[in-house]
């Protein structure tokens, strides 16, 4: 087992520990509930948020366990992760139907198992953060998370089949050079991510 496969295998594990903690109790140090303020400016410091540039691996690009880690995502800049198990994961950039502005293109994305999802690192962001991105799940659960290896707020869907905004906040206190959208169900989950935001707040 290569190192890159440690690192994923351990970020995986995080993800499902903060998930029971959240189930338990609130996190302590980070705010669950954005402040009803606006931001410090008008940066979005996350990279295609609108997935409107294909990736290196074109669309759809598969990843399945034994293949090279990290996993190139369908979209510019951003990765795919998968579960503790490795099971199969796929992204794609397909027309877009999201409420508003979304561009051209969104992603979707088939889970085989849990923690299946996209991310992607964030360089020297703000402390204070937040972060939305637009979801519509078809099967599944799907969450978000600012996630740098510590534990930190997340939120969750709750619609199946309509477009939903997830919204998570940071107080300064968790890491924020990480926004992962993952699904959240050991069955596997299948659902399709625009409009994403991550933004610096006062």
């Amino acid at each position: 087992m290569n190192i890159t496969r440690r690192l994923i295998g351990s970020f995986c594990t995080a993800l499902a520990l903060t998930v029971a903690a959240g189930a338990a109790q609130a996190d302590p140090g980070a705010g669950l509930i954005c402040p009803p303020w606006g931001f410090a400016n008008g940066t979005n410091y996350a990279t295609n948020p609108s997935f409107e540039t294909l990736g290196p691996a074109g669309s759809p690009v598969n990843w399945q366990n034994g293949q090279a880690v990290p996993a190139p995502a369908a979209a510019q800049g951003w990765f795919m992760h998968s579960s503790n198990a490795g099971a199969a994961v796929m992204s794609e950039l397909v027309p877009t139907n999201v409420p508003q502005n979304g561009g051209a293109r969104m992603l979707h994305f088939v889970a085989g198992g849990n923690e299946g999802g996209v991310y992607q690192t964030l360089a020297n962001p703000p402390a204070k953060m937040m972060f939305s991105v637009w979801v519509k799940v078809r099967r599944g659960k799907v969450g978000i998370q600012p996630h740098g290896g510590n534990m930190g707020p997340a939120a969750f869907s709750t619609k199946v089949g309509e477009w939903e905004q997830l919204r998570v906040c940071t107080d300064g206190s968790v890491p924020t050079n990480m926004l992962v959208i993952y699904n959240q169900d050991p069955a596997g989950g299948e659902f399709w991510v625009d409009r994403v935001e991550a933004r610096a707040l006062p």
